[in-house]
């Protein structure tokens, strides 16, 4: 059964915790994320139909800018970017918050409103975010892509995108977006962890679950589920970067930073296994 601490959209509690580390590692538990409610009455096949439109456009704003994280690319494939940004400046506005999770937060935003599949797509707010993050930010290791992203609008400039997102979903390939990778990954990678291994962006993946874990208001219990998820990816046999005792080194850490989180049984079998394996 999924737990509550996976969920996709902002979490409204008393202090405004965690909320960024729970947009960055969304399904962190494995799950995916919940079918979108539909009108009663309205049948089998448009409830499939209304699925399938999402995964769609999901895909293809996945296309369009591959540094999106899950929780990003979800939101504009249900047409809630707006709850996303929210969500992500709720993180950006958190004193207890590290200055990676508030650069992240900021890229996120960014990429979220030039993102042609956003049916909110404003250049103008994206470039003010990326030029927020190069005042803010100016030594992050996001520098070169921010510039690059900042390139990419200013070409924009020069050749307006003017088709809609629903004009532009109506171009696009559904046969290949809808086309599931069946590679059988472990049950406990979430979304962007399988992504991060069938994309080589495995590099990419351990920095954003690192930020997570670097981050102490992220609470306990994700800063362990982002250690696992690492363990995962790099004992994952389908990782062209596996590498054994960093996967232990990720476990281990897990597993004495934190013995009380609810994954503790499962950190420990992973581990169990990685060592009955052959060198």
């Amino acid at each position: 059964m999924c737990e509550a601490a996976y969920f996709i959209l902002p979490i409204m509690d008393s202090q405004m915790i965690r909320i960024l580390g729970l947009a960055a590692i969304v399904a962190l538990s494995g799950c995916a994320a919940p079918a979108p409610l539909v009108i009663a009455g309205s049948g089998v096949h448009a409830i499939a139909r209304h699925d399938e439109n999402i995964k769609v456009r999901s895909a293809a704003a996945l296309k369009d800018e591959p540094d999106l994280l899950t929780y990003s690319m979800q939101s504009i494939g249900r047409g809630k970017a707006t709850e996303a940004i929210q969500t992500y400046m709720l993180g950006y506005d958190n004193p207890d918050y590290s200055t990676n999770m508030k650069s992240l937060a900021l890229y996120q935003i960014a990429l979220i409103y030039m993102n042609r599949f956003n049916d909110d797509r404003d250049d103008e707010k994206a470039r003010e975010y990326l030029q927020r993050h190069r005042e803010e930010f100016p030594n992050s290791l996001l520098a070169t892509r921010i510039q690059g992203h900042l390139e990419i609008l200013r070409k924009r400039d020069e050749a307006p995108v003017t088709d809609h997102a629903a004009q532009l979903l109506k171009e696009v390939d559904r046969e290949a977006l809808l086309a599931q990778d069946l590679t059988p990954y472990d049950a406990d990678l979430n979304p962007m962890s399988e992504r991060a291994i069938a994309e080589d962006r495995t590099a990419d993946a351990e920095a954003v679950y690192n930020i997570v874990y670097d981050n102490v208001a992220s609470g306990d219990e994700m800063r362990a589920k982002s250690l696992y998820q690492l363990g995962l990816i790099f004992m994952s046999p389908y990782n062209k970067d596996a590498n054994r005792m960093k996967a232990l080194d990720y476990l281990r850490k897990a597993n004495e930073e934190f013995p009380d989180s609810s994954i503790r049984e499962k950190v420990a079998m992973k581990i169990t296994e990685l060592l009955n394996r052959q060198n």
